[in-house]
């Protein structure tokens, strides 16, 4: 299995388009270990399957097919054996969705996670082309267009979190690089440990470390974002050292994170 480092990947984003995201990865084996995003994402598979995995469903995709995530469930998309596969997604900001589609009050949830339609796969490589080719001026539209054709996308009313669980998550977002320890916080909410891990992986998806990992790899991309070095970035995301900064990015998102801080923005050259 080649280094993730010596995937062809990349990463496009723009200060002009803040709300906006693509990855491109080709010919890839490497897993996913179970997170999850704040953004609405919309993945497209151009090359090989992939086995893709959403709040413990499982769904076999294929070239042409168009897959919906909604923001913050647990996913993740894996290759099918040890065979490559190569595909684009689509990061987009949950607000901005939900106002361009006129649901400003309401998540968007997609109850049709995987969209098997030539037109909006065509639409979908299209809006990647205009990226790749540093072409910001009919981005929004073109995007706006393709959310208003995607079947299933609808706004709901989320289900609340538990106190516990909503206290547990606030805490970890609040101070990432130093949270308190999960018998600090038992104690705090008068609830056993155990009961607390339990409640939170019902609630979530996702055991409180695994969610602690993703909030501190959402930040570090953050920091690498605003262009803050490698280095800096790891430490202030509360990593140990490089060493595990380094694996834990990798496990999360199958890239290193000299790919994702070197990515191209899609105002360069223009």
């Amino acid at each position: 299995m080649p280094q993730v480092r010596d995937i062809n990947q990349s990463f496009w984003r723009s200060s002009e388009l803040p709300w906006v995201e693509l990855r491109s990865t080709w010919a890839s084996t490497h897993a996913y270990k179970l997170h999850q995003h704040t953004q609405l994402s919309l993945g497209a598979i151009v090359e090989g399957g992939t086995c893709c995995v959403i709040n413990g469903s499982s769904y076999q995709l294929q070239v042409g097919d168009i897959i919906v995530i909604n923001a913050g469930a647990p996913h993740s998309c894996n290759p099918v054996g040890l065979a490559p596969r190569s595909y684009h997604m689509l990061y987009l900001d949950a607000d901005w969705c939900q106002a361009t589609l006129g649901e400003s009050l309401c998540p968007l949830f997609s109850t049709q996670p995987v969209i098997k339609d030539a037109v909006l796969f065509q639409q979908y490589l299209d809006i990647v082309s205009e990226i790749q080719r540093n072409d910001t001026r009919n981005i929004a539209t073109a995007i706006a267009r393709l959310l208003h054709a995607i079947p299933g996308l609808q706004p709901t009313t989320t289900l609340p979190l538990r106190p516990s669980s909503r206290v547990l998550q606030q805490r970890f977002l609040a101070s990432p690089a130093s949270p308190p320890t999960l018998d600090v916080l038992a104690q705090e909410i008068s609830l056993c440990k155990e009961t607390l891990i339990r409640t939170f992986k019902q609630d979530t998806g996702l055991t409180p470390g695994s969610f602690l990992n993703i909030t501190r790899i959402e930040y570090a991309k953050s920091l690498l974002r605003e262009g803050k070095n490698i280095i800096d970035a790891g430490n202030d995301s509360g990593f140990a050292d490089q060493s595990h900064f380094h694996k834990t990015f990798v496990r999360y998102t199958a890239a290193t994170p000299r790919q994702y801080a070197l990515s191209k923005s899609i105002t360069d050259n223009i």
